[in-house]
C-alpha cells in the first residue's frame, strides 16, 4: 500500500492490519470504515493516514484468515485433540455444523481452537454430520487416530456420526446430561404442578403491561427490592432454580396482585410454597422420588459398558486430584488403572522403536529412559544393564498412585509441568485426556459470536465468509 500524505508505506501497512484485526475480533462489519464518522475519528487521530477500501480490507481479511490457519496447522502437526461440535441454523436459514479442538501443549497450557463453521446444505443426518467433520479435520492434516474423543450433546445424529461413522469415543456433554437428568426429576407430579404454575405466573407477568405495573407498585408498597419475575428456559435447568428463587423473593407482592385480580388459578397453597422453598422439609417423598429419577438417567448414560465410562475415569485417574478413584468400586479402580497401564505400554514400545530406528540411545546401556530418571529405576535394570520396562511402568504408576491428592480447587496442568518428569510415560498421557473438554459449551459458544456476525442487516454474507469472520473472531 502506497505511503500517503507523508506517512510511510509501513505504517500505513500497520494501521491497516490493526484496523483489520479490531474488525475481525470485535465483530464489526467492514464496512465500519467507510463511514463518515469513523473517518472523521481516524482524521483526528492520525491526519496522514487514508483509510483504505472496503475491498482492500476484505481482501486483508482473507489474507489474515490463512495466515491464522496454517499457524493453527503448525500448532496442531503431531498434537493429540479433542473435539467439540454441534450444529446452529442462522436467521438466514443456513445449517451449519463448528468443531473446536482443545489439546495441552508442552507448557502444559490448556488450547482451545475453533477449526471451522461449515455451512451443511444436506440434512444433518449421522453421516452427513460425519463427513463434514472428517471434511474439516481433513483441511488441517489431522489424522483420525490424532483424536481422542469428540464431545457433544445427546442428540442421536451427532452421537451417531462420532462412534458408529468416525469411530471416536464419544463424550456427552455434561451439562445437557445434567439438564436432561434434572428434567426427568422434576416430572415428580408433586413437583412438576407448583412449577408449572410458577412458569404461567411469570410468563403472565412479563406479558400483561397492566398487571406488570400492579406488580410494581405492590412492591414499593410492601417494601420489597422491585424485580421482574424469571422464568425459565427449557434448556438450562439453573434457570428453574432461578426462577423458584425470585418468585420466592416476590411471593408477598405477586399474591397481592393474584388476589386482587381473581388471578386463582396461579397461586400456590402452603404445601407447595414449602415444597419449592425447602424440599427436603417440604415433602420428603416427592424429593426422594426427584432424585431417582435423576440417579437414574444419569446411570443410563454414564453406563459401564460405554465407551465415555472408561474414557473419563481413565482422565479422572491422570487428574492428581481425583487419582484415587474413590468414586469407583475396587474392581472398577482396577480396570481402570490396567487400561492406563497397557497405553503406558504402547508409549513404551514407540520411544524403543524410535531409538532402535535412530540407532543409539544415550550411549548408556539404560538408554534413554535410563538416562532421564537416573538412579530410580536402576533397580530394575536387568542383565548387562538392560531395562525391564514393563517393571519401570509398575513402578511409576506405584510412585504416582501413592502421590497425596492435591486440593479440588488446584490447577492439575501445574501440578503434571512440576512433577510429570517424575512419571514420563503417565505425563503422556495426562497431556492427552486432560485436554477432554466436559461439555459442548465451547462450539455453543461459537454460535453466539456467529449471531452477532449474521445479524438482520447481514444476514446475506456468504457462508465462507461466516466462516473466517467466526474464525477469526474466536482465534485472534
Amino acid at each position: 500500500m502506497p505511503a500517503s500524505r507523508g506517512l510511510s508505506a509501513e505504517r500505513q501497512r500497520k494501521i491497516t492490519d490493526k484496523l483489520t484485526r479490531f474488525i475481525c475480533k470485535d465483530m464489526r462489519p467492514i464496512n465500519i470504515s467507510q463511514g463518515s464518522g469513523f473517518k472523521d475519528f481516524v482524521q483526528e487521530l492520525e491526519p496522514r493516514y487514508a483509510v483504505p477500501s472496503r475491498a482492500t480490507i476484505s481482501d486483508r481479511v482473507v489474507k489474515l484468515y490463512d495466515a491464522t490457519k496454517d499457524n493453527i496447522k503448525k500448532m496442531l502437526s503431531g498434537e493429540n485433540i479433542s473435539l467439540t461440535t454441534d450444529g446452529w441454523t442462522s436467521i438466514a436459514t443456513e445449517a451449519y455444523v463448528t468443531v473446536t479442538a482443545h489439546f495441552i501443549n508442552e507448557d502444559w497450557e490448556l488450547k482451545d481452537i475453533i477449526l471451522k463453521t461449515a455451512e451443511v446444505q444436506k440434512t444433518h443426518t449421522a453421516e452427513h454430520v460425519a463427513e463434514c467433520i472428517a471434511n474439516i479435520l481433513g483441511e488441517y492434516n489431522v489424522r483420525p487416530q490424532s483424536v481422542l474423543s469428540i464431545t457433544t450433546d445427546n442428540a442421536a445424529n451427532y452421537i451417531n456420526a462420532v462412534e458408529r461413522h468416525l469411530q471416536v469415543a464419544n463424550v456427552p456433554c455434561m451439562a445437557h446430561t445434567i439438564n436432561l437428568a434434572v428434567r426427568k426429576g422434576l416430572t415428580v407430579r408433586a413437583i412438576e404442578s407448583p412449577i408449572n404454575r410458577l412458569k404461567a405466573t411469570a410468563l403472565h407477568f412479563n406479558k400483561s403491561t397492566t398487571d406488570s405495573y400492579l406488580l410494581e407498585s405492590k412492591q414499593r408498597l410492601l417494601g420489597v427490592k422491585p424485580a421482574k419475575l424469571i422464568n425459565d428456559c427449557a434448556t438450562r435447568w439453573n434457570s428453574t432454580y432461578d426462577m423458584v428463587c425470585r418468585a420466592a423473593d416476590q411471593q408477598a407482592p405477586v399474591a397481592a396482585v393474584i388476589m386482587e385480580k381473581k388471578l386463582g388459578h396461579l397461586e400456590l397453597n402452603t404445601n407447595e410454597w414449602s415444597l419449592m422453598e425447602q424440599p427436603s422439609t417440604g415433602d420428603p417423598q416427592a424429593l426422594n422420588d426427584m432424585k431417582t429419577k435423576i440417579s437414574a438417567d444419569l446411570e443410563k448414560r454414564y453406563s459401564h459398558t460405554k465407551d465415555a465410562f472408561m474414557l473419563l475415569n481413565s482422565a479422572s485417574y491422570l487428574d492428581p486430584r481425583f487419582h484415587r478413584l474413590f468414586h469407583l468400586t475396587g474392581e472398577q479402580q482396577q480396570e481402570v488403572r490396567d487400561k492406563v497401564h497397557r497405553e503406558m505400554r504402547l508409549i513404551a514400545e514407540d520411544e524403543e522403536h524410535a531409538e532402535n530406528e535412530e540407532g543409539a540411545g544415550d550411549g548408556t546401556p539404560l538408554g534413554a529412559m535410563g538416562s532421564l530418571l537416573g538412579n530410580v529405576y536402576r533397580q530394575f535394570a536387568g542383565p548387562g544393564g538392560t531395562l525391564d520396562s514393563g517393571l519401570v511402568l509398575q513402578q511409576e504408576m506405584r510412585m504416582y498412585d501413592a502421590e497425596t491428592p492435591i486440593p479440588s480447587d488446584s490447577n492439575p496442568l501445574s501440578w503434571w509441568k512440576t512433577s510429570g518428569t517424575k512419571y514420563p510415560h503417565l505425563a503422556r498421557l495426562a497431556r492427552r485426556y486432560l485436554s477432554i473438554p466436559g461439555t459442548s459449551v465451547r462450539a455453543e459458544r461459537v454460535f453466539s459470536t456467529a449471531g452477532m456476525i449474521v445479524n438482520k442487516k447481514r444476514s446475506a454474507l456468504d457462508p465462507a465468509n461466516v466462516d473466517r469472520l467466526v474464525f477469526l473472531a474466536n482465534n485472534l
